[in-house]
C-alpha cells in the first residue's frame, strides 16, 4: 500500500475567506502577488523578489521561502490535504502546481494554485484525534510528520473513536464473538498480502483504542 504525504492548509487565504471557490472551483493556493511562476521553485530568485516586492528580510523571509517551497516543490500530485475551514475540515487529493497570471495582483493573490479532488468534508470534532491534534498546531501550511496511507486516512476521518461520530443507536456484543474476531484480524495479520495485514492491524488498534476510551 503505498503511503503519502498529508498537508494542512486553511480556507482564509490573504485576508480572505476562500472556501467556496476551493471547493467550487478544485483547487487550493497561498497569497503571492508579484512573485511569478514559481516552478521551477528557484529559491535565491524567490528571494530577491520577496525582498524587491514585500521587503521582507531575516525570520520572516526564511518562513515565507519555506512556505512556498513546501507548496511548489514539496507538496506532489497524489498527496492528501485538509482544508481548515472554520470548525470544518474538507479532506482532498492533491494534484500538480500551476499558476494563473490573472490573480497574481494584490487584490486578489491566489495566483499559486494547487488542484484538488474534494473527497470529504465533516466537522472538526467528529475527526480523529491525531488530526485535531496536527489541526491544533496552527501552522498553515504544514506537513503532517509521518506518511500515511488511504486506510489511516479512512480510519482518521470516519469519526469512530469520537463519541460524538458514534450512531445514537448501539448494540451489545458478547465478549465470545469479539475474542472470535479479534483472532480472525490476528490470523490476518498473518498474511501474505500487505494490504490485508496493514488492515488487520489498523482495525485491531481501533478496537483497542474505544476498549480504553469506554
Amino acid at each position: 500500500m503505498s503511503r503519502l504525504q498529508l498537508f494542512v492548509m486553511q480556507a482564509d487565504v490573504g485576508g480572505i475567506s476562500r472556501s467556496k471557490a476551493f471547493l467550487e472551483d478544485n483547487f487550493v493556493c497561498l497569497y503571492g502577488p508579484g512573485l511569478g511562476n514559481l516552478e521551477p521553485f528557484d529559491e535565491e530568485a524567490c528571494k530577491a523578489r520577496l525582498i524587491e516586492a514585500d521587503a521582507l528580510e531575516g525570520a520572516a523571509l526564511v518562513s515565507r521561502i519555506v512556505e512556498l517551497r513546501l507548496f511548489v516543490e514539496v507538496m506532489a500530485d497524489g498527496d492528501y490535504v485538509l482544508l481548515v475551514d472554520g470548525d470544518k475540515v474538507h479532506f482532498g487529493d492533491l494534484g500538480d502546481y500551476y499558476y494563473v497570471l490573472d490573480a497574481d495582483n494584490r487584490e486578489d493573490g491566489s495566483c499559486h494554485r494547487r488542484g484538488v479532488t474534494w473527497l470529504k468534508s465533516l466537522p472538526q470534532a467528529m475527526a480523529a484525534p491525531e488530526l485535531k491534534s496536527f489541526i491544533a498546531e496552527g501552522q498553515f501550511p504544514a506537513m503532517y510528520e509521518h506518511p500515511v496511507t488511504d486506510w489511516q486516512m479512512e480510519l482518521w476521518l470516519s469519526g469512530a473513536g469520537e463519541s460524538g461520530g458514534q450512531s445514537e443507536q448501539t448494540f451489545a456484543i458478547d465478549h465470545a464473538t469479539i475474542r472470535e474476531a479479534v483472532d480472525i484480524l490476528r490470523l490476518a495479520m498473518q498474511s501474505e498480502d500487505v494490504e490485508r495485514r496493514e488492515r488487520a492491524a489498523a482495525a485491531i488498534l481501533q478496537y483497542a483504542s474505544r476498549s480504553r476510551s469506554l
